[in-house]
């Protein structure tokens, strides 16, 4: 579609303006229909008032088309001639309009002021002026109206500038998003001819206002005679705004040349000093070549002076920039032993875990969780996995696990730590280790500090975990080494993007028929964690065997272990009482 006429849609923008406005910027509103409308107008307002402002018209602007109705011989007092051209129609106006507190009628009375000829309203400037300044105010209203014909931008703004950028909007991808307020050709082509038309006639007002406060204030006009008192304003406003305007353009220039010159000054000395030797400095030497079946986990951290950068690497500067070995995968049909005779109730569980393992040269997994009842065991099956592999095993506690911690916290922290799987890593010095998660359905779901849950998700990912960021160190750690193993009871609370990355394993409770086999363990342990030999209790026995299987009949292992420890401490008081 062809362009949409200038005249045109300055036509349709003049019709949303207020009376006064209309006859200020229409160049030929004198030889239209607006003389008889305001006089019409006038005397809807007020019978009588027609004829009066006719005749004003008539003697202050000139003979206008439309005013034979009011001033020919059918009107039955016919108004006489006014030299004066603040009387007559103007004076009845101005009175009818404080007595009634007429807006319309003030309104029309400014819009003559406007209408009139230069050289016989000049005296009243000042009145059009103060009466000017009110009415740019009311030019957002035409603008929303027209916003609501559809004829004007959704998203442009009557104030300065208000056109829309030349370049496109850019959606989330960075491609160029579709106009919401653009249906057609024809439509955009309306929009910018009525958003073109609205921004110089604002322009033009403004000036008016500006040149009628000079015309006020004393400042002459070349304009002939036969102008308006508006379009004369307008004459003056220009030639008063175009100085300040150039001045302010060759200021805005001449500072942004100043502006560019520095930056560019500054450029070139930030490259000469990037090009100049640094005094003392010496090439860094090549890094050595890593080792096979060692892991390069953490590279040597950037050089960041004595302050906190050195302070975080403090405990961990046998791993960083060191590799470290890999544990070549055991023997499984060992390992399997072991566990089974501990765990002869989850001997299906017990080979799941040790054939996701099995299927590599070094110890890796990937993402287990293990899930069952409490008390069935699972927390002390993966240790022990860990001791029968022959790898570290590091606890997180998952119900107590501070936020977003598992990922690391940022360095801007006084409490900055790295990322759980690189401290496991440091601390058994393996870049294997397993990383048990313990209990991480009972994490808290509060988002207020990030949540473990989120937190865990990208160093599951087997690519994002080879180049995981950590936030505390500021390098990218290759964790992908590391084997996370979780425990739950309840996994359905579980977010399913972190189900998505793991496998379950069902791990099963006890009966009361692995007794025996669960027995020799369970006194083993207690004997261990009292800081005493595991043979130092000897087994039960029937009798004590018997008192153990009437208290426990299957189900949780810490039961048992509660039970057994009730019958040891019975036999070291009978123990203790035949010494005496």
């Amino acid at each position: 579609m062809d362009a949409v006429s200038p005249a045109i849609a300055r036509a349709i923008v003049l019709r949303q303006l207020p009376r006064a406005l209309r006859a200020a910027l229409d160049p030929d509103a004198a030889n239209g229909a607006l003389p008889a409308q305001l006089a019409a107008d006038a005397e809807a307002a007020l019978p009588g008032l027609g004829p009066l402002v006719a005749a004003w018209i008539r003697d202050n602007v000139g003979d206008c088309a439309g005013l034979t109705s009011w001033l020919g011989d059918g009107v039955s007092e016919r108004p006489a001639a006014n030299d004066d051209p603040a009387g007559g129609g103007l004076a009845a106006l101005d009175r009818a309009a404080s007595a009634r507190d007429d807006d319309t009628l003030r309104e029309i009375a400014d819009a003559l002021v406007l209408l009139g000829a230069y050289g016989r309203l000049a005296p009243l400037a000042g009145r059009a002026s103060a009466a000017t300044w009110p009415y740019l105010d009311r030019m957002p209203e035409a603008w929303e109206w027209l916003h609501q014909l559809g004829l004007a931008s959704a998203d442009a703004s009557p104030g300065d500038g208000f056109m829309r950028p030349p370049w496109p909007d850019l959606d989330a991808f960075g491609l160029p998003a579709p106009r919401p307020d653009i249906e057609d050709a024809a439509g955009c082509a309306w929009r910018t001819a009525i958003d073109a038309a609205f921004a110089d006639l604002r322009r033009d007002a403004r000036l008016l206002a500006v040149g009628l406060s000079a015309i006020a204030g004393g400042c002459p006009s070349r304009a002939w005679h036969l102008d308006t008192l508006a379009q004369a304003a307008i004459a003056v406003g220009r030639s008063v705004a175009e100085p300040l305007t150039l001045s302010a353009a060759r200021d805005a220039r001449r500072s942004a040349e100043i502006e560019v010159r520095s930056e560019i000054e500054d450029l070139r000395a930030i490259v000469r000093r990037l090009e100049a030797p640094q005094p003392g400095s010496e090439p860094e030497p090549e890094a050595a070549p890593t080792p096979p079946g060692h892991v390069l986990v953490c590279p040597a951290l950037p050089a960041t002076g004595p302050g906190k950068g050195k302070d975080l690497a403090r405990g961990y500067e046998h791993a960083i920039g060191k590799p470290l070995p890999l544990v070549p995968t055991p023997d499984m049909a060992e390992a399997r032993r072991v566990l089974t005779a501990e765990f002869p109730y989850a001997a299906g569980p017990v080979d799941a875990v040790l054939g996701a393992f099995s299927i590599r040269p070094h110890i890796h997994s990937e993402p287990l969780i293990i899930v069952g009842p409490p008390g069935a065991g699972k927390s002390r099956f993966v240790r022990r996995l860990g001791d029968a592999l022959g790898v570290g095993v590091y606890r997180v506690d998952g119900s107590n696990d501070a936020g977003g911690a598992f990922g690391g916290t940022e360095r801007r922290w006084y409490s900055s730590e790295p990322c759980r799987p690189f401290m496991a890593i440091a601390r058994h010095r393996q870049a294997n280790p397993i990383v048990m998660v313990d209990e991480v359905d009972k994490a808290a779901t509060r988002t207020d500090h990030g949540r473990l849950w989120d937190s865990m998700l990208q160093a599951l990912d087997p690519e994002n975990a080879a180049r995981f960021p950590d936030p505390s160190l500021q390098v990218e750690l290759d964790i992908s080494w590391a084997s996370v193993i979780c425990t739950a009871n309840q996994p359905a609370v579980l977010p399913g993007a972190l189900l998505d990355r793991m496998r379950i394993v069902r791990f099963p409770e006890p009966g009361a028929e692995h007794l025996d086999a669960l027995l020799p363990g369970v006194i083993a342990g207690i004997a261990r964690e009292s800081g005493l030999d595991p043979r130092f209790h000897g087994p039960l026995d029937g009798i004590e065997r018997a008192a153990v299987r009437l208290r426990w009949r299957g189900g949780s292992v810490r039961r048992l272990r509660r039970a057994v420890e009730a019958i040891l401490r019975v036999r070291d008081r009978t123990l203790a009482g035949r010494s005496q």
